[in-house]
């Protein structure tokens, strides 16, 4: 728009030119009879009119460049350009004074103003100046465009390179990073388990090294088809998936479909993630379905009214001891509390061994005791997307039951802790892992 303004001033400043000379005429040829000191005052009144025009142009294209210049944050080239113009402002304008000067005497020669021939040697610089000029750029049009176009192209070439440097660096820093994901996980694994995995270790570290190189050598291509090979490789075979793949079959066999299974595993991930410390080992032996020490993982000491709950809770002591719960009988939940606090069960079981068919028996009550115990002391919205705790937990007593699923269990909580001990954004991993499974 601004091109467009200056070209519509351009143009009317001409044509009054053009008038003026016209008008000036007659006070031209009045000087030409008068004396020499008239045609000498209105030529040089012409010339300043011309050359004062100019000015006043040039004086507003610099502001506007200056203005242009700002707002797009390219000052460099207002300060590199000369007098502030825009590139070849000043030879255009240089050749317009000429070519209008000499139109001008062309004019008053033709209507015999001056009296005088048009100077011969300024037609000859009138020619120059219009044929150099224009021919010029008529000449030089094909070779402009030409540099244009290679230009672009290079421009082009650049944009294509940085943009394959950035994606084979992009993909050379995923390998890499499964690469030690696939390390930390393989070395918690059993041994046989940890075998699988020892090519896929070596591959990942070979191509790596080959990306590297083609990388720095500039074979962008080759670099990317061999980083997202690798790349695919890991995705298929890296430890994370296998172990969210088997605990997701093996559970869903229990379970009755890869949902809820699916929910037992985004729960063990995200519980396991957000608990710590002795919550954390309560956390942990519980869901393992291991034997809880009081003394290593300490349950909270609830009130006889809580333990009644409990008793309840637990299937093996709620069969044992109907009549201690149907008298509420206060006194045994004192006596049964201090399961909770010492591991020597030894007094509570000489005196009520008699109601036991066996030891196991009483240990598998016990343990149920604690786990209940521990129930409590979860928060519920932990479990929301399973239904909640009890749901959850009914559904990790059917894993516990099969040996299979309770290795991928076991599994999937050690590779869960040591994702977590290694600083690594272990709900991003598998969020990433289910959606390569397609769920």
């Amino acid at each position: 728009m601004m091109g467009l303004n200056l070209g519509k001033k351009i143009y009317f400043l001409l044509i009054g030119l053009f008038l003026f000379m016209i008008l000036a005429s007659p006070v031209y040829a009045a000087g030409e009879g008068g004396s020499i000191y008239g045609r000498v005052a209105g030529s040089v009144a012409f010339l300043v009119l011309i050359i004062g025009g100019f000015l006043v142009y040039m004086t507003i294209l610099q502001k506007r460049f200056f203005e242009g210049c700002k707002e797009e944050k390219q000052l460099t080239i207002f300060f590199q350009s000369s007098f502030g113009l825009p590139e070849g402002t000043i030879r255009a304008v240089i050749a317009l004074i000429i070519i209008i000067a000499s139109l001008a005497l062309v004019v008053l020669s033709f209507f015999g103003v001056t009296g005088e021939k048009f100077p011969e040697i300024l037609g000859g610089i009138l020619g120059t100046v219009i044929g150099f000029y224009f021919g010029s750029k008529v000449t030089s049009k094909d070779e402009a465009a030409r540099v244009q176009i290679d230009a672009l192209k290079t421009q082009r070439d650049d944009v294509q390179t940085a943009k394959d440097s950035t994606e084979s660096e992009t993909l050379l820093g995923k390998i890499k990073k499964g690469l030690a994901l696939s390390k930390t996980v393989s070395v918690l694994l059993p041994e046989d388990a940890r075998k699988k995995y020892d090519g896929l270790i070596s591959n990942l570290e070979q191509g790596a090294t080959v990306v590297e190189g083609l990388t720095k050598d500039g074979d962008l291509q080759r670099a990317i088809a061999k980083g997202q090979e690798l790349f695919d490789l890991f995705k298929k075979e890296n430890p994370v998936r296998d172990t969210f793949t088997k605990a997701l079959q093996s559970f869903g066999g229990l379970l009755g479909g890869s949902v809820p299974a699916l929910m037992v595993i985004t729960t063990v991930v995200g519980v396991g993630v957000k608990l710590i410390g002795v919550a954390y080992e309560k956390w942990r032996t519980r869901i393992l379905n291991a034997p809880f020490s009081p003394s290593v993982t300490p349950l909270e000491v609830v009130d006889a009214n809580t333990g009644f709950l409990l008793l309840r809770m637990s299937p093996e002591f709620k069969s044992v001891f109907t009549p201690e719960l149907e008298g509420n009988d206060r006194a045994f939940m004192e006596f049964a509390l201090s399961l909770f606090r010492q591991d020597d069960v030894e007094p509570f079981w000489s005196k009520y061994k008699d109601r036991f068919e066996s030891r196991a028996q009483f240990e598998e009550g016990l343990k149920e005791f604690h786990q209940a115990a521990v129930d409590l002391e979860l928060d519920p919205a932990l479990f929301a997307q399973a239904g909640g705790v009890r749901p959850f937990m009914d559904s990790v007593k059917k894993i516990n039951q099969d040996p299979e699923a309770q290795a991928n269990l076991h599994a999937l909580v050690t590779v869960v802790e040591g994702l977590q001990q290694k600083g690594e954004p272990v709900l991003s991993i598998f969020e990433k892992v289910q959606k390569e499974v397609g769920l």
